[in-house]
């Protein structure tokens, strides 16, 4: 049976991904995760689960001391706004627990792929140049894990591959201050409250259901194409103004409160953003299934049947 080992497991993404992986039925999926913002109580009782931080080194060699043929790393100090405010704990995990995993990774055999999730908050091509929007930790901190994966690429031969997320959404996760804004938004529209929008809310994002993104990161994993050169953005290629994501949700829960327009965030420099998955669909097969509409109403179901 293939040994799977997923960190950062009981977040939002993580658990959709260790539920796809199970459902396989010929995986033992192992979680590495702090519980700082995930949900290690909802893991299946199938999972084994290590809790603790991945940037601890004598925890990483207990959980690396079993083989392990795939490797998802999605732990995470999540995100922009968290890393501008908490700029030594973002450096911690995401660049210090990344470089630790793949120092430790590297010497194991057998592995067939080690996947790093980065971020859409910077793009460009590495060969190019320094990625495009890069304002703050956050960027910095997963800018670093892909040059230590092409470094580990080149110099240890470690199968690594890159994923960029684009604005991930759905069921799993919870509202929160440095949460994600469909969740947020949601849960004050069900509250009757204002929906604030940050700037004039003509700014666009590209909106990826969480089913698509873990689609997307097990395509680029099994793909025998998949290049561990290139990150490989996991979007939608639809851009939505976040005055109409903030309609859409006001529609969908009844909400009447009107929209409140309050001042942009000084790193939020980033106007329109929309991925470019051409490159994921030529390697990796990969398509988006899940338009925002049914996105969004079926994040509506599942926040109100855990609300």
């Amino acid at each position: 049976m293939k040994r799977i080992l997923v960190t950062g497991g009981a977040g939002a993404i993580g658990r959709n991904l260790v539920a796809a992986l199970l459902r396989e039925r010929a995986a033992e999926v192992t979680v590495l995760d702090d519980g700082s913002s995930g949900r290690p109580d909802l893991l299946p009782k199938a999972v084994r689960l290590y809790r603790g931080d991945v940037a601890d080194s004598k925890l990483l060699d207990r959980v690396l001391a079993r083989p392990f043929q795939e490797i998802y790393h999605l732990a995470a100090f999540f995100a922009n706004q968290n890393s501008v405010d908490h700029p030594l704990e973002d450096f911690r995990t995401n660049a210090l627990g990344t470089l630790l995993l793949l120092e430790k990774a590297s010497r194991l055999r057998g592995l067939k792929v080690l996947v790093f999730a980065s971020t859409s908050s910077m793009t460009g091509d590495l060969d190019k140049g320094l990625p495009d929007g890069f304002s703050t930790p956050y960027m910095a901190s997963k800018f670093t894990g892909e040059l230590y994966g092409r470094y580990y690429r080149a110099a240890r031969r470690l199968p690594f591959r890159t994923v960029r997320y684009y604005n991930c959404y759905g069921p799993g996760e919870f509202p929160g201050r440095y949460r994600n804004v469909v969740i947020n938004f949601i849960d004050r529209a069900l509250r009757g409250e204002r929906l604030q929008v940050t700037g004039t809310g003509s700014e666009t994002r590209d909106f990826t259901f969480v089913d698509d993104i873990v689609a997307g990161t097990l395509a680029v994993a099994r793909s025998p194409k998949a290049s561990a050169k290139l990150p490989y953005a996991i979007g939608t290629g639809t851009e939505t103004r976040i005055r109409d994501l903030a309609a859409m949700v006001n529609r969908l829960t009844g909400n009447r409160a009107p929209i409140q327009f309050i001042p942009q965030r000084s790193w939020d420099k980033t106007r329109r953003r929309r991925a470019d998955f051409s490159p994921t669909r030529r390697d990796a097969g990969y398509r988006p299934v899940v338009a925002l509409p049914e996105g969004l109403e079926r994040t509506l179901a599942w926040f109100k049947s855990v609300s």
